[in-house]
């Protein structure tokens, strides 16, 4: 890999890294020597919401490579807390996702339609969803729970739901990213309880298409959803306070769809006008 990446960079001005923890930091090591080698501007953007456990265990490892960089990119003010801990220089640019306008739509009423899109992977915590939905049924039974996509814990979530006794559950499977709009569309609230987060796009969509979210309070994600003005959060991995905000927003028609309105206007600044001006900075040159 490091060979075809010289091979290629010599063309290019500027190499624009993406790495995250882990195994996740080789681009790092790759890029940056490479980039360096080739007196190329180098500029990193590190994802994830485990970068503080990284950070802590291989201080060194990370100082090395993120100090060699002509520009450090976080996401949110969760990763830069963690930069600033670790004296590392950055710049807070968000996410750029397409938005499509046609996709949002005003809700009459919030129906307990609910909906996850994460994968069916432990870090997203499914199971902390279906524990809280198996209580807001017991209030509302005409609820509705839809499961997209897939993972390692796909076939434990099925059976998980069949041992709870659980109905109205619909589980997907995998969804092409172009059809996730369609599957938004029939739901009313978004639900995401990740134990470790940065910047969920899944949840930018949702907000997007004009649905209540309701997330855990974890990593990155506070930095995106203020709590009551555009969004709904919990503790992690406390279902019965999941629970409650899913009956809340039920309950609570005229604040929920005020939340919504405000939800669909932060997301405007992920816009690619709102960020195209602060990566041309980090690139070295103006618009």
């Amino acid at each position: 890999m490091p060979g075809r990446l010289f091979s290629a960079a010599k063309y290019y001005d500027v190499l624009h890294i993406h790495c995250c923890s882990g195994w996740g930091f080789l681009p790092a090591v790759v890029g940056v020597t490479v980039g360096r080698q080739l007196k190329k501007r180098v500029v990193l953007t590190y994802h994830g919401g485990g970068g503080e456990r990284f950070f802590d265990k291989y201080p060194k490892l990370v100082r090395h490579y993120l100090t060699r960089t002509d520009a450090n990119i976080v996401l949110s003010g969760f990763l830069a807390k963690v930069f600033d801990k670790h004296g590392l220089p950055y710049t807070i640019i968000p996410n750029i996702i397409e938005l499509d306008e046609t996709q949002y739509r005003i809700r009459e009423s919030l129906r307990p339609n609910f909906i996850c899109t994460r994968a069916h992977e432990p870090l997203y915590n499914i199971p902390c969803i279906l524990r809280a939905f198996q209580k807001t049924l017991t209030e509302l039974p005409e609820s509705t729970l839809t499961l997209v996509g897939d993972g390692s814990q796909h076939s434990a979530l099925m059976e998980m739901v069949k041992d709870m006794g659980l109905k109205n559950v619909t589980f997907t499977g995998r969804v092409d990213n172009k059809e996730i709009y369609r599957c938004l569309d029939r739901a009313d609230i978004f639900l995401s309880a990740p134990t470790v987060d940065n910047m969920p796009v899944s949840v930018l969509e949702a907000m997007n298409a004009g649905l209540l979210v309701i997330s855990s309070r974890v990593g990155g994600v506070p930095y995106i959803i203020d709590n009551i003005e555009t969004g709904l959060l919990f503790e992690s991995d406390n279902h019965e306070e999941l629970s409650q905000k899913m009956l809340w927003a039920v309950e609570n028609q005229t604040t929920a769809k005020d939340i919504i309105i405000n939800a669909h206007d932060e997301v405007k600044r992920y816009r690619w006008d709102s960020v195209k001006e602060q990566l041309y900075i980090a690139y070295g040159f103006s618009a």
